[in-house]
């Protein structure tokens, strides 16, 4: 099952135009990797991305596969969201950031957590997931505008406020997604 919610993500992946992006995007996806030397500790917690946590615990898509079932949900809204806004108020989303900034966001929590004691927790590391991506992301010379898409998308109140609009469809496509999954598991 996970390989196909791979395949999905691989195949949304490819609506980016920019070839070189796309690629980019890609490559990431089929390997993800901590480049940077001082941060390579973590690899021991690496799970495969299309199995991995979503999050700890008391967190949204904290299962097997949450990872890829947040990713898939995330860049599916955030698609939708654009078309609306393009067809509503006469806008040009770019397209190819805002799926790239889709797929990335959340990319580095396959470092992030561990299980222990049949609870999913995370890690010692001080920084976020979000930290981490951006860093890799930077490394992996990813343009300046899906890094801030990444580096903002926990919104208004984060360390990076979202600056365009492709940032605020990604915000707003993962908070909902996280508050929905949340309550679908309550009830």
């Amino acid at each position: 099952m996970s390989i196909e919610k791979e395949k999905e993500l691989i195949e949304l992946a490819r609506l980016i135009k920019n070839e070189e992006l796309r690629e980019k995007t890609i490559e990431i996806i089929k390997n993800i990797k901590i480049s940077n030397q001082n941060f390579k500790k973590y690899e021991k917690y690496k799970i495969d991305f299309s199995k991995a946590y979503g999050g700890p615990s008391t967190f949204h898509h904290a299962y097997e596969e949450g990872l890829i079932d947040h990713t898939l949900a995330v860049v599916k809204i955030s698609i939708a969201l654009a078309k609306i806004f393009e067809e509503s108020y006469g806008i040009m989303i770019n397209k190819d950031y805002l799926i790239a900034g889709a797929i990335l966001h959340d990319i580095m929590k396959i470092f992030c957590y561990k299980k222990e004691k049949g609870k999913i927790v995370s890690n010692e590391s001080m920084l976020d997931h979000g930290i981490w991506a951006c860093c890799e992301l930077y490394l992996r010379d990813f343009p300046e505008e899906v890094i801030h898409i990444v580096a903002s998308h926990f919104g208004p109140n984060g360390a990076n406020p979202p600056q365009t609009i492709e940032a605020l469809i990604v915000f707003y496509a993962d908070s909902i997604d996280a508050t929905i999954e949340s309550l679908i598991r309550r009830y």
